[in-house]
């Protein structure tokens, strides 16, 4: 952030880190538990939803990000993050904990979709004020990494897990195993989580003028048009790949299924991993670097024509690692901007969560209508799609300016 001091940081920050990371694991590995039985389950005899609709039980909480995302993160500086964070692990064990008792009625799990989505809202506004409360704002980019690495970890575990025991286990009992592990979370942050004493509280002015001072440069915006196109494409991906990989390289189904789960962890892991190097590089150079090396592997599995099974995987691992780790960059280049103060960076997190959600909602139709609408998997398009809106994203980096230890008086700022 540009102007507040964070407090000193104590020796229980590793212990907020770990219960952060707990609970982030927990409310994803739920969330993308769903993803094996889209097709394989909910598509088909008895239930036959249609393929149009199933896809809402991981796409919804991206619907009740963009609604409430701005205001969750007011809630967050004004309620505080552990209690915060307490009403995400509710609404997790209510929306995810309920689903074995409704494992024939999709309306059903759709609803309870909807309550552990605003749960999966509130865990990503607290992000950026959980790490930067107890590492402070020099270092918060690297746990900011860690912690959104987690997500994409905890996907993965979910897909994995769902995809390889549902058929022993039966739906109502791998849903079951989410039930303990969504409320074991719950109990774990309770317990242990704790506000940081030492970051102190700050005045706080009125929601509209907090507003103003996050988003009063350029680059804020800029900011928004990244979080959008960089996240929406990512969810793109991940429902592309498998298909294309199985119709336009002949990938057999299940290894194809098998792919995103792991390009979902490499994912994580290199959210764990590079935003670190922003501390030496710079958050936009480190995210327009890491943007390129995205996009020429992209373009590489576009124009290279043969792939062996081996090499597709390698692909898959290559891509993930470089692949999502801007997110947490950009994120931290908005904290980092003039007017964000330790009165308003939940606010700061709630815009920037607000835009990713819009982008992980909208895009993703837009992209499935295009597909609809070219051919499906098989054809080019979708790679042509992703290829643009990440190049997107990477142009409004670009332009973007960085403000490292830029101070303004926003007391200044008109009311």
């Amino acid at each position: 952030m540009a102007d507040h001091p964070a407090g000193e940081p104590s020796s229980y920050r590793w212990v907020m880190l770990t219960v952060y990371v707990l609970m982030a694991l927990g409310m994803w590995t739920c969330w993308f538990a769903q993803a094996p039985l889209l097709s394989e389950y909910w598509a088909q005899p008895p239930l036959s939803v249609s393929v149009r609709w199933v896809g809402l039980l991981l796409s919804l909480p991206g619907l009740v990000g963009v609604i409430l995302a701005v205001a969750t993160g007011r809630w967050v500086d004004t309620i505080g993050v552990r209690r915060m964070m307490i009403l995400s692990g509710v609404l997790g064990s209510i929306g995810f904990g309920l689903r074995p008792l409704f494992v024939t009625s999709f309306v059903a799990h759709a609803i309870l979709t909807v309550i552990a989505g605003y749960g999966v809202c509130i865990l990503t506004a607290c992000l950026p004020s959980t790490m930067i409360q107890w590492f402070g704002h020099q270092k918060g980019h690297t746990y900011i990494g860690i912690g959104s690495g987690s997500y994409f970890v905890g996907a993965g575990i979910g897909i994995l897990v769902t995809a390889n025991f549902v058929g022993s286990l039966g739906v109502k009992g791998i849903f079951t195993i989410w039930t303990v592990v969504i409320v074991a979370v719950t109990i774990i942050w309770a317990i242990f989580a704790r506000d940081n004493p030492q970051a102190g509280t700050a005045q706080r002015a009125a929601f509209a003028q907090e507003f103003r001072r996050v988003m009063q440069t350029g680059s804020s915006w800029l900011m928004l048009v990244y979080a959008v196109f960089i996240s929406g494409i990512t969810v793109c991906a991940m429902q592309y790949l498998p298909g294309q990989m199985t119709l336009a390289r002949h990938l057999p189904p299940a290894l194809a299924g098998s792919v995103v789960g792991i390009y979902a962890i490499a994912m994580g892991i290199g959210l764990a991993v590079l935003p670190a190097l922003a501390g030496s590089i710079g958050k936009k150079r480190i995210s327009v670097i890491l943007c390129s090396i995205t996009l020429m592997l992209w373009i590489i599995y576009m124009i290279v024509p043969t792939w062996t099974a081996a090499s597709l995987l390698l692909f898959a691992v290559a891509l993930g690692f470089f692949f999502e780790a801007p997110w947490a960059t950009g994120l931290a280049l908005l904290e980092s901007l003039p007017g964000v103060t330790a009165a308003n960076v939940g606010v700061a997190a709630g815009v920037w969560t607000m835009a990713v959600n819009a982008g992980v909602f909208f895009l993703p139709v837009i992209f499935g209508w295009i597909l609809g609408s070219t051919g499906g998997a098989a054809g080019s398009a979708g790679l042509w799609a992703i290829l643009i809106g990440y190049g997107v994203g990477l142009l409004a980096m670009l332009v973007a300016r960085e403000h490292r230890g830029l101070k303004v008086q926003v007391a200044e700022l008109p009311v």
